[in-house]
């Protein structure tokens, strides 16, 4: 997966843990799946932060993307895409970062090379929450100004999908090269994409090459 969006991340092993995150999601395919379920990936991020000892949480909001004289929205009130519901959610790690997993609505029905994840710093306490300027000239905004009171009743109504979910992440985590060998032989119809097989690649390097990483993270 492409993960150029953390460069913004200046806390390294917060990066690494993401970048992993990350590609593992690709692996897993849950990008795909449940890229516009933002509750559900928020909710799954800030459990898995918070498992790292991060202090991560699930924050409500909406996105507002501009280019050129348009504005698309994601989660703001009167504007709900098919089987959508009001509302928008993020995750908000240490109160330092913004990281959006849930951007599915975007490739759906904006662009559908849109980036999967972004990440940016937090602006502060004011209506806009983080911005970012792409390098297409889009700039994505998310806001508070207006939260959905959906948002709390959808990440209680999602916990057990996100319990299921976070149990086939854990299942791959202890049964990693099992799973990425089976991945690697799959029919010729449904062969993973460049940036999965990438990650696929990349996870299957010797651990020792991990620990080491790790090891420098920690120094």
């Amino acid at each position: 997966m492409n993960t150029a969006f953390l460069q913004v991340v200046k806390d390294r092993k917060l990066a690494h843990i993401l970048r992993q995150i990350a590609d593992d999601f690709e692996i897993l395919d849950f990008f795909q799946q449940y890229g516009s379920c933002c509750f559900a990936m928020s909710a799954m991020l800030a459990q898995l932060l918070t498992e790292k000892g991060y202090a991560a949480r699930v924050q409500g909001c909406y996105a507002e993307i501009r280019q050129n004289n348009g504005i698309f929205y994601i989660g703001y009130k009167g504007f709900v895409h098919d089987n959508q519901k009001e509302g928008h959610a993020v995750c908000i790690v240490d109160e330092q970062y913004l990281i959006d997993f849930g951007l599915g609505t975007l490739r759906k029905f904006y662009a559908e090379d849109f980036a999967h994840a972004l990440a940016c710093e937090i602006s502060g306490p004011s209506p806009v929450l983080g911005k970012l300027d792409l390098s297409d000239c889009t700039d994505v905004a998310w806001r508070t100004d207006w939260v959905s009171p959906m948002v709390e009743l959808e990440l209680q109504a999602q916990a057990a999908t996100v319990e299921r979910i976070l149990n086939i992440y854990d299942d791959f985590q202890k049964n990693r090269m099992s799973y990425l060998i089976k991945k690697l032989f799959v029919s010729k119809n449904d062969l993973p994409s460049d940036q999965a097989m990438l990650a696929i690649y990349q996870s299957m390097m010797p651990a020792a090459r991990e620990e080491q990483t790790e090891l420098e993270l920690t120094e």
